[in-house]
């Protein structure tokens, strides 16, 4: 016999709203992206058109892996498509799908509550500075959380090993960065605690997504200490004189000034903080009495503990405490930036917010003060921040790359010995970008090399050291003469120059042998330098390599197993068990 199948019930335009809402926000947050040609270069945005699989890739150069795995995936990907269009998938992609998790999460509440919390995940402060940075990774632990906490919520109570493997595959997607892994583990102890027969599989398998980045951490110089004068730099900050504090109440207070929506200055700075007391105040009973005490309680810890490091880390005795806690713990590097750690936050504000603006409405009155309530609402977060594309077009906005700089990228293909970019800095400005726009430099991406570049940063008046032996010696040498008398001891056999750089005539070439000569980038060999020459994979590499496998299989195990199960029951799965993983 033939199974009859289920009646499905057709989407009405409700359902639509709820279905587009959010991915309609994300993409005017992203708009220039979408209708421009070329790649994204500004500020930590880089999309090469093809990134090469090299030493940084992995995270086997000197700096501390804080984009691992994340730029091994990034490569394999643009191995099959142009980084230009993986960057037009993944940004506004990242976005809505954070949309849908929120609105997946108040489906009980109805359409309204769905539409104002998954517009909230979306256009809100810690999105929009994020992505004003450039710091697309971090939103994806945001985008990750509310699948992640509701598919492990599933596992703690039901046992199934589909949700182990969902929760699994959520934390995969999080754990692309260092930062993004931590909170994913921190998110699947608390959602399956106290049930140690449930936690301890799911801290076992989150923490195997963690060994890339541990074991590049732990085999390399990037596994020291950082320097501890960038716990003030990258404090909790705000250009409104309200103060931190009021600025983090309202999901913003982010360490760059550049990338504080100029609104957040004003007295909507004020606005912001009260509507987020509101929601907590309004939605957590009915988040309560929707997923019971216990739930409730563990998002309550998911957002807040983060929260509150973020928060200590605004005034005068946390900084201390994160002082010392820098200067004397490998790894404590990852805790300067604290305001990153609103991420959970953030994700719980606007599920309550979504239950808070539900509750509202249902105590209107039947009749035309509904419809016009629920527009007010949903367009409340635009409201409050009105000036959001003012801040994320410009980053994402993207960029033709010159024809210099893909000669010189050809030029250095598959080429030994160590590469070093001039003028020596983090951050540039180019002639060919945006006007005034700083970018990080993309030789680290585009160019198959061991490409060395400065990693201090310089943050207003302060200059914080990087953690890269090699490129402090280079810098310190540069100091002390021309680059072709300093770097052959270094090991340097190439000097890629930016000639539109404005401190670039300021160089001193004499003695480099030109390449590639260009108006945006000339390729300069070193005369003298001795490359050693090519040796097959050491314990590092294969203890590094070996960590990016395990992840790996971790992930597609979970992927498999939760994709077999969608398979053998359509429609069903993750539906069978949304309500009672919410209740």
């Amino acid at each position: 016999m033939v199974p009859t199948p289920i009646p499905q019930r057709r989407r009405d335009w409700q359902d639509w709203l709820v279905l587009l809402w959010s991915p309609a926000l994300a993409v005017v947050l992203v708009a220039p992206l979408l209708v421009r040609p070329g790649h994204p270069l500004a500020r930590d945005l880089v999309f090469v058109p093809r990134q090469p699989f090299n030493d940084a890739t992995w995270g086997l150069g000197e700096v501390a892996p804080r984009a691992v795995p994340l730029d091994s995936v990034v490569a394999a990907l643009t191995h099959v498509v142009d980084g230009g269009v993986l960057a037009r998938v993944v940004l506004p992609l990242l976005l809505a799908v954070l949309g849908w998790g929120v609105a997946r999460l108040l489906a009980p509440l109805g359409r309204v509550a769905q539409v104002t919390g998954s517009g909230f995940a979306v256009w809100n402060a810690f999105v929009v500075e994020r992505l004003a940075l450039g710091q697309w990774a971090l939103l994806l632990a945001c985008t990750a959380l509310p699948w992640l906490v509701s598919a492990a919520t599933r596992w703690r109570r039901d046992g199934r090993p589909v949700d182990l493997a969902a929760a699994i595959a959520w934390s995969a997607l999080a754990s692309l960065t260092p930062t993004g892994g931590l909170l994913a583990v921190f998110a699947l102890v608390v959602a399956t605690a106290p049930r140690l027969r449930r936690t301890v599989p799911a801290l076992v398998v989150g923490l195997a997504l963690q060994a890339p980045w541990v074991a590049a951490a732990l085999t390399g110089p990037g596994g020291t200490v950082s320097d501890a004068s960038g716990v003030a730099v990258f404090a909790p900050d705000t250009n409104a004189p309200f103060g931190p504090l009021v600025a983090m109440l309202g999901l913003g207070g982010i360490w760059d000034g550049y990338s504080e929506p100029v609104s957040r200055t004003t007295w909507l700075a004020l606005v912001a903080a009260a509507i987020v007391v509101a929601a907590l105040v309004a939605g957590l009973p009915a988040l309560r009495r929707l997923w019971g005490n216990g739930d409730t309680a563990r998002w309550v810890v998911l957002a807040g503990l983060p929260g509150a490091v973020a928060f200590a880390a605004a005034t005068g005795w946390g900084q201390e405490l994160l002082v010392d806690l820098v200067d004397t713990i490998p790894g404590a590097g990852l805790l300067r930036d604290t305001q990153k750690l609103l991420a959970p936050a953030a994700v719980l504000v606007s599920v309550a917010f979504g239950a808070a603006a539900a509750r509202l409405w249902r105590v209107l009155p039947v009749g035309d003060v509904r419809p016009v309530a629920a527009l007010v609402l949903a367009a409340l977060p635009v409201v409050v921040l009105p000036d959001a594309t003012l801040q994320t077009w410009p980053t994402v906005s993207p960029v033709r790359f010159p024809v210099d700089l893909t000669r010189v990228a050809d030029r250095l293909a598959g080429e030994p010995g160590v590469v070093v970019t001039l003028p020596w800095r983090a951050y540039r400005v180019y002639d060919w970008t945006r006007p005034g726009q700083t970018a990080s430099d993309p030789a680290v991406r585009m160019f198959d090399a061991d490409v060395v570049t400065s990693d201090s940063l310089q943050v207003g008046q302060v200059l914080v050291p990087g953690e890269s032996t090699l490129a402090a010696e280079v810098g310190a040498a540069l100091e002390e003469g021309p680059p072709a008398e300093v770097l052959p001891a270094l090991g340097v056999a190439w000097v890629v120059v930016y000639p539109d750089d404005r401190e670039a005539n300021q160089l001193d070439l004499s003695g480099l042998e030109p390449v590639v000569e260009g108006e945006y980038a000339a390729l300069y060999r070193v005369p003298g330098t001795a490359v050693p020459p090519r040796s097959g994979p050491g314990p590092r590499e294969l203890a590094v390599w070996g960590a990016h496998l395990l992840a790996l299989l971790v992930t597609a195990g979970a992927v498999g197993i939760r994709a077999a199960a969608a398979g053998k029951s359509p429609g069903s799965g993750d539906r069978r068990n949304e309500t009672s993983a919410t209740r």
